[in-house]
């Protein structure tokens, strides 16, 4: 035979001896086979995952509706200070105004 012959045969005896002793294995020890998840158990995993589900999209709705919120009440803080800034742009004018016309007063010795 030549060496790819005996490497196949090798290869077959070795997954027959590894075939038997797995199931050895598996018969001398029952323990390890998987076990069947008892019915209240189950419905409690889905009624945790249900809640959890639950939670986490309240949690996404109100993060969206609190950024929508805070957006609107930036806004309007916005268009507020923009009034206060033209509000006192025109009080700060009238006060330029009074000023420029006391100095003329004052120039002209204070009579008129």
């Amino acid at each position: 035979m030549t060496d790819t012959g005996n490497a196949a045969q090798v290869r077959m005896v070795a997954e027959q001896v590894a075939e038997t002793v797995i199931l050895k294995f598996a018969a001398e020890h029952p323990e390890l086979r998987k076990t069947e998840i008892p019915p209240p158990i189950k419905w409690a995993g889905v009624i945790i995952s249900a809640l959890f589900t639950t939670g986490v999209a309240g949690s996404a709705f109100w993060l969206v509706s609190s950024v929508s919120e805070m957006q609107v009440t930036l806004a309007r803080m916005d268009e507020r200070q923009v009034l206060l800034t033209t509000s006192q742009d025109k009080n700060y004018n009238e006060i330029e105004r009074r000023v420029t016309v006391l100095e003329g007063y004052h120039k002209q010795g204070g009579s008129q």
